[in-house]
């Protein structure tokens, strides 16, 4: 077993030094050119590495060489236009299970991690060495947020200097997204390397023995070793539409006995990381340690790529230029030497005039003396020629004239002209400055874009991680386009993919899962929120003077872009004022209850008056119909009275036709049986019953009048805050 494991790690190292030995050999020409342009932007009066190491030894002491070095301010319009649009992580739903609230989220936590990361700093340092040499590079680290908590979270880190970073040379992808490893090395001093290994040989990277190991003051160099290990398996589709790979669990709404409906075979990607020295693996183990993502976690910032006969090559805005810049060194350092000899014109003089003076003489071009004594005479009384200087050197035109050119074309191989960097230029109007400043934008966009491509990779391997490091639920912290900061609940295990719900407290929770569904990734490249608010303040002002009535309506907003102190209190404010219908809109927007306007003390005062008015007409209102349905009572009761009274002579009246008939039966048929006289006396009831009715037909009773209705008083005015008018008060 121990030898199996020997040989595993044996196999993991040469595998390694066989892949590093291959990226240094692909990447060598590169990484010299790369040094040598570094080097040359940075040169300085102080490191004239502009000039030959020759012409550097020349001159030394005797003669001027000049370093005049107008490659940062184009290096800086390029980086510094850059750092006032950088680019920016952006999320979208991208299937039927991802959410439009989900992406806003997600996009709030790319922006946290990349505040607290200070990712500014990483974005900026590969920005510049991509436009100085033509390569940086972003990297994606998973750490604990301290050293007393369990949570994890995701950082955004700058990788100093770019020739650490070795990747695999054969990536399509300028972002590197496709790579299949990478190395990342780093020196350790010795006592650093035996505190964070005691177990392990200080043994350098670059060495596989001891014996080329020498002890002192030398660092010992370890790697970062990344691979992208592909794993053969079988993606199951599964009847609600979901999927899960065959050796992993199924997902919990699939029954243990249901059938994919669907199989395929896939490769199944997953990073793992190492760390090593010549001989060891230092950390990560033999089968290395699982990074969560899919992807290499360096994001690759490239300048100007070309690929000639095979061969990659790879430069910045500087290599071009190199010609240029030592040219106009060469101008301006010629021209200096020729000025400085002009003072320093050597006397003409025969040797007769000067005897006795040499001295004096010697020292004529570098003391200042009051006069210079020659003798004019010779010892035969003949007189001997005055000393004169000679013509001092001239300025020839034709330096000045290359100085100029060699200015011109720095210019034009980084493509900006005077109107890009600021100087005045033949342009006279403001829409042909405009147009040439353009030009210098177009000319260097594409390091513009090449960044907005390596942060959209670092988004891709943050939308990786997430599920992985954001494991269990916890309250995340987001960010704002305007930096404001708010929460959000994170929750693996949430079965959509967002909610939102009201607490205890009435107040909204957003509930977000981040493992259901997915999102695309783009990034955004414009001004800073800031720089956009300064424009969106002016351009509401603009608007505002033109349509005063837009206070009303959006007064609020405008103040609020105001970057002033107490902007964001008055701003508060004076969304009380607004009209109820927007406000009740906006707090339908958030969520809220409609807020109720406050109306003036004055507007109260008479509410309150109309109140009590309505009260007192009110209170009269029911005793008046109290009244009535007194009266209505009284008129019932002696209608009831007048009509029992007629019941009861109707009455009376039937008893008596009931006896007449009965004996008027009885008087002509004296021979009848009971019975029959019986018959004949409900024959004469039934006979005076009908006469009674038709001579009396029931009145209907009178119906109850409805009740009055109360009037409802008028609500004032809320538009404008003025009490009702006296003749609008109901009486």
């Amino acid at each position: 077993m121990a030898t199996k494991d020997a040989d595993k790690k044996d196999t993991v190292l040469a595998t390694a030094k066989e892949r590093f030995e291959y990226a240094l050999s692909r990447e060598s020409e590169n990484l010299e050119r790369m040094k040598e342009d570094i080097r040359f932007a940075a040169s300085s009066p102080d490191d004239p590495w502009q000039w030959d190491e020759a012409t550097r030894k020349e001159r030394k002491n005797n003669r001027p060489m000049l370093t005049i070095n107008k490659l940062p301010q184009h290096i800086r319009q390029v980086t510094n236009d850059i750092r006032q649009n950088r680019p920016s992580i952006k999320y979208r739903p991208a299937d039927d299970k991802a959410d439009v609230e989900t992406a806003e989220i997600l996009m709030g936590l790319a922006r946290h991690i990349e505040a607290h990361s200070d990712a500014d700093v990483a974005y900026d340092t590969a920005a510049d060495h991509q436009v100085t040499s033509g390569l940086g590079y972003i990297r994606v680290i998973a750490d604990y947020i301290s050293d007393e908590s369990f949570d994890q979270d995701i950082y955004i880190k700058r990788v100093k200097n770019p020739f650490r970073v070795h990747m695999d040379p054969d990536i399509i992808d300028p972002a590197g997204s496709d790579a299949k490893w990478c190395f990342i090395d780093e020196d350790l001093k010795e006592d650093e390397f035996k505190a964070q290994y005691p177990d392990a040989d200080p043994i350098d990277w670059q060495y596989a023995s001891d014996a080329e190991w020498y002890p002192g003051d030398k660092q010992v160099r370890v790697v970062e070793y990344f691979e992208i290990v592909e794993k053969k398996t079988t993606l199951c589709l599964w009847a609600n539409g979901e999927t899960s790979f065959k050796d992993e669990e199924r997902p919990e709404s699939v029954m243990a006995v249901e059938k994919p409906l669907k199989e395929r075979s896939v490769m199944k990607c997953e990073c793992r990381w190492r760390k090593l020295n010549g001989q060891q693996i230092l950390e990560g183990g033999d089968d290395g340690k699982v990074f969560p993502s899919r992807f290499i976690p360096v994001a690759r910032v490239v300048g100007n790529e070309y690929e000639v006969d095979g061969k990659n090559y790879i430069s910045g805005i500087v290599r071009n230029a190199k010609d240029s810049q030592r040219m106009y060194n060469i101008a301006q350092t010629a021209i200096v030497e020729r000025v400085m000899q002009a003072p320093k014109s050597p006397w003409v003089a025969p040797a007769e005039a000067i005897e006795g003076y040499e001295k004096v003489w010697q020292t004529a071009n570098t003391a200042n003396h009051s006069f210079l004594p020659f003798n004019h005479k010779d010892e035969a009384g003949e007189p001997i020629p005055a000393p004169n200087r000679t013509a001092p050197a001239t300025v020839e035109t034709g330096l000045a004239q290359i100085a100029a050119s060699a200015s011109d074309d720095i210019k034009a191989e980084t493509g900006q002209y005077d109107a890009s960097l600021g100087q005045k230029s033949n342009e006279t109007s403001g829409k042909a400055i405009m147009a040439r400043q353009r030009e210098g934008d177009n000319a260097t966009y594409h390091y513009v874009d090449n960044l907005g491509r390596a942060v959209r990779h670092i988004g891709r391997i943050i939308l990786d991680m997430i599920p992985a490091i954001y494991d269990t639920k916890r309250v995340a912290r987001i960010l704002g386009e305007d930096g404001e900061a708010a929460n959000a609940i994170l929750d693996p295990d949430h079965p959509e993919a967002f909610t939102e719900v009201r607490d205890e407290n009435n107040e909204i929770k957003r509930i977000f899962n981040p493992n259901i569904g997915l999102y695309d990734v783009y990034t955004t490249t414009g001004p800073s929120y800031s720089t956009r608010r300064v424009e969106a303040t002016e351009a509401m002002t603009a608007i505002a003077q033109g349509n005063p009535e837009m206070w009303q309506v959006a007064g609020d907003l405008m103040v609020k872009s105001m970057d002033w102190p107490g902007a964001e209190e008055l701003a508060k404010r004076m969304r009380l004022m607004l009209p109820p219908q927007i406000q009740a809109e906006i707090s339908k927007d958030e969520g809220g209850q409609p807020e109720q306007p406050q109306i003036p003390p004055e507007m109260q005062q008479r509410m309150m008056q109309v109140a009590e008015q309505m009260e007192t007409m009110g209170n009269e209102l029911q005793e008046t119909k109290s009244d009535l349905q007194k009266a209505q009572q009284k008129a019932w009761q002696e209608e009831g009275k007048r009509i029992k009274a007629e019941i009861d002579a109707d009455k009376a009246n039937a008893l008596l036709a009931i006896e007449k008939a009965q004996d008027s039966a009885a008087a002509a048929n004296p021979a009848a049986g009971q019975g029959d006289v019986q018959e004949m006396v409900n024959q004469a009831v039934a006979m005076a019953l009908a006469n009674l009715m038709q001579q009396r037909e029931p009145e209907p009773m009178p119906e109850p009048e409805p009740p009055m209705e109360m009037p409802q008083p008028e609500q004032p005015p809320m538009d404008g805050g003025m009490p009702m008018p006296e003749s609008e008060v109901p009486q």
